[in-house]
């Protein structure tokens, strides 16, 4: 079709949501497999009901009617900083591509992806967001998006944290916020756990 997998024109979402609802009603589906190596479908798989179900893929919660049958609804937002520097690191290692080439092949997909995956966070329960840390890559700023009234079990501070024992250390803290014009609970972690002593410190987060 000349269309990337991004693009939601090259979904079934009528097809998604009816499986999804059947599965919560303990009813087998064949879903659809597709193939990125042929760009053809290959035969479908029998799915049997689980009383835990995950749903994971480049769409799971953008149609309003599949959406809707999810208890739980998560977005993993990774900012393109950090998408470029993870990227680089698997393919040049991996694939012997240049960064150029990595560079290339993220922005060839950007507008799809701008246009059909990012906006989804917009509607999850929980977004769990990468951000450069403010000390600069590699380390990391992530953050925990909680949707007030969401689904998702709220995770809290009792207090603000400062991590140290090893460089960078981390800090931890909570703050309100909004998030696409909804009321959220953010936890924020910027920097890396001591590794040597994590058993310690993550006494000092509970």
């Amino acid at each position: 079709t000349g269309l990337t997998a991004l693009d939601a024109k090259e979904n079934d979402f009528d097809l998604m949501g009816v499986q999804i609802e059947a599965l919560k009603q303990g009813k087998a589906v064949y879903k659809p497999i597709y193939n990125h190596d042929t760009g053809n479908k290959d035969p479908p798989e029998l799915l049997q009901p689980n009383k835990v179900m995950v749903f994971e893929g480049l769409h799971p919660i953008y149609d309003e009617k599949a959406r809707s049958q999810l208890d739980l609804a998560i977005y993993i937002d990774i900012v393109n900083e950090v998408k470029f520097a993870w990227k680089v690191q698997r393919d040049v290692a991996e694939r012997g591509w240049t960064e150029e080439q990595v560079r290339e092949d993220i922005e060839k997909r950007l507008p799809d992806f701008s246009a059909y995956v990012d906006p989804q966070k917009a509607n999850a329960d929980v977004v769990l967001r990468y951000e450069p840390s403010d000390q600069g890559l590699p380390y990391l700023k992530v953050k925990l998006i909680q949707k007030k009234g969401g689904n998702f079990p709220m995770i809290t501070l009792k207090k603000d944290i400062t991590l140290s024992g090893s460089k960078p250390g981390a800090t931890l803290k909570m703050y309100d916020d909004d998030w696409f014009g909804n009321a959220v609970t953010v936890v924020e972690m910027d920097g890396e756990i001591d590794m040597d002593n994590m058993e310690e410190q993550l006494k000092e987060i509970e």
